[in-house]
This record gives C-alpha cells, sequence and structure tokens, in this order.
C-alpha cells in the first residue's frame, strides 16, 4: 500500500467539516473533467468491486489526528472511582476534538494525560446572519430582502499562556490521507491533485460554494511510510466488512439518504433510507487485513452511483493486554 498526506487551506468560512464521502464525490468530479464521464464510471466500478484499492480520510486539521474519545473514557471507566470524577475527566477529554500526531502514543498508554494536554482544538459551532435580495436574484425590482441563517463550523487551536490561561487561534490549514495500490489508477489520482495544486484550482468540499463557503486549494502533498499495527484509529467514514467488532471500540453515525433534484432540491416523497457508519476516532481491530476492512454500497436511488466506505485506517499500537 503506498499512503499520501494531501495538504489544504480552507479559502474561507466552512459550513462543516468534509467526511470521506464528500471527498470521494468531490475528486471524483474532478476526475470526470480530465478522463470524461466513462472512464470516470469504469473507476467507480473498479472500486466498489474492490479491483483497485483506495481508501480516504476526512478533511482534518494539518498536524493533528482525531481523538479516540470513546476509547479513552472506557479505559479511564476501569480505574477511575466515582461518578463524579469520570463526569469531570469525560467532559475534558471530549472538549479535545483533535490532539497532535506525536502526543497520540502518550495519550493511548496513558488516558489520563489527555485531560490536561495542549495544546488540542476543538470544534465549536453557530449560526451566520445573512441576507438574500429577492430583486437581484430574480432580477425584479421591489421584492424584500429575507433574512437566513447559515451553521457554521470554526476549528480552534487552544493553546495554555504563560500566564496559564488558554489562548486560541482559528485554523485554516487542513489536511486528508489517501491510501492506495501502486498502479496507474493511483497514479493518474496523484497526478489530479498535482495538477490541483500547480493551477490553484478551488476543491468545493460542500454547499454555498458562490458564496465563497467550503472551498479549499492544494497547497502540498507528500508520500508517507506508515509504521505497524495492532490496532487502527478510523480517520474516514467506515462502513465495516471485515472488522473484529469485540476487539474494536467504535463510535455509529448514521445518516439519511435522499435524492437531490432540481428545480425541488431534496425530494421528500421517495422511501427513507439510513446507513450506518464507523465514525472517524473509532479504534479498529481487523479480521482480514487492512484492504478488506471497509466496502462500498449501491447507491438505492441510481445504479452507477456508490455509497463510498472506505475510511482511511492509521495504525496505533495499544499495550500487550490492551482491549480495542
Amino acid at each position: 500500500m503506498e499512503n499520501y498526506k494531501i495538504k489544504l487551506k480552507a479559502t474561507g468560512p466552512i459550513t462543516q467539516l468534509p467526511d470521506s464521502q464528500k471527498l470521494f464525490g468531490a475528486l471524483v468530479t474532478a476526475y470526470g473533467r480530465i478522463h470524461g464521464s466513462g472512464k470516470t464510471t469504469k473507476l467507480v466500478h473498479a472500486v466498489f468491486d474492490r479491483k483497485i484499492h483506495l481508501a480516504l480520510s476526512n478533511v482534518i486539521p494539518l498536524g493533528y489526528i482525531p481523538l479516540p474519545q470513546d476509547y479513552l473514557v472506557d479505559r479511564l471507566a476501569e480505574r477511575i472511582g466515582g461518578e463524579r470524577s469520570l463526569k469531570e475527566s469525560r467532559a475534558r477529554i471530549k472538549e479535545r476534538a483533535y490532539i497532535r500526531q506525536e502526543d497520540l502514543r502518550s495519550v493511548l498508554e496513558k488516558p489520563a494525560t489527555c485531560e490536561n494536554l495542549y495544546p488540542y482544538i476543538k470544534k465549536t459551532e453557530r449560526q451566520q446572519l445573512r441576507a438574500s435580495i429577492d430583486s437581484v436574484l430574480y432580477g425584479i425590482q421591489g421584492l424584500d430582502t429575507r433574512l437566513y441563517t447559515v451553521p457554521m463550523v470554526q476549528l480552534l487551536e487552544v493553546e495554555r499562556g504563560a500566564n496559564g490561561r488558554e489562548e486560541t487561534r482559528p485554523v485554516s490549514d487542513f489536511c486528508f490521507y489517501l491510501q492506495g495500490e501502486e498502479g496507474e489508477s493511483l497514479k493518474e489520482w496523484i497526478e489530479l491533485l498535482e495538477r490541483l495544486k500547480e493551477s490553484g484550482e478551488s476543491l468545493i468540499l460542500g454547499k454555498r460554494a458562490s458564496q465563497g463557503l467550503n472551498k479549499y486549494e492544494v497547497t502540498g502533498m507528500e508520500k508517507i511510510r506508515l509504521p505497524k499495527s495492532n490496532r487502527y484509529l478510523n480517520l474516514g467514514m467506515l462502513l465495516p466488512d471485515q472488522v473484529d467488532f469485540n476487539a474494536s471500540t467504535v463510535r455509529l453515525f448514521t445518516s439519511q439518504r435522499r435524492p437531490f433534484g432540481m428545480p425541488g432540491g431534496w425530494e421528500q416523497n421517495r422511501s427513507q433510507y439510513f446507513i450506518s457508519f464507523i465514525d472517524s476516532g473509532s479504534v479498529i481491530a481487523l479480521k482480514d487485513g487492512i484492504r478488506k476492512a471497509g466496502k462500498c454500497v449501491k447507491s438505492p436511488f441510481y445504479d452507477r452511483d456508490i455509497v463510498f466506505g472506505n475510511g482511511f485506517l492509521y495504525p496505533i499500537w495499544l499495550g500487550k493486554g490492551a482491549r480495542g
């Protein structure tokens, strides 16, 4: 397997941190502009049929990694006496959405150290008020101005200052991980990302791009080597296949799948479909190697589309006798 870290810079506000599904869709769209719809469809089918292996992480802050919160809380519950003490420890762990990569090993070995670990990144959500001028939108003078709110996500790096107080700064540098087997398909993916970097073309990873939201630039790329492991930290949205659940600590994320059709938007009269993923930050044990950990499934609405479920698994090492 070959592994790459792709660096991104957010060029404006974001409404949600893009997950591996959103990233796969954006990259496939960019691939299609270069190679055409026929070759793109063949590529997607090859990923679905496991003729080629491709795994992606969510977009995460550069230099940081998701904290395995549930795993750490479970380990602390085995050691801490008293409901109040555990509640306080859990609250401090849950604040820390991401920690530095170099701190991960020590936190796994000594979970209690996480409670006072700096720096870390926390995620905050807020609503931004915006105005829609209908007379401009529809070209008819005299229409009213409508106010509406847009959900925003902000990631803040938290440091402890010299005076002991917390200091924060907004995060704008991000990255994602890509894994694949050496071959022509992986080469084309890397060439695509190099082209995006050289051209400065925006990678659109969400709605309202025309308003400057959810746009990123590819700023760099590096091939990385990953250590051996006996467990993995899930960095994407994983549809599990060959996963040892008895030795894993997983958090599920369930989403509703609905088709989108213009001009009506999301179609309300179709059957509702729900699908559950293993969420980022889960600790995973495998049954049959990394290639068979996740899977993709067919879209319930469009035959040529798939639901991408190959989350990137980052190797970690748990001490002897440690449980997932």
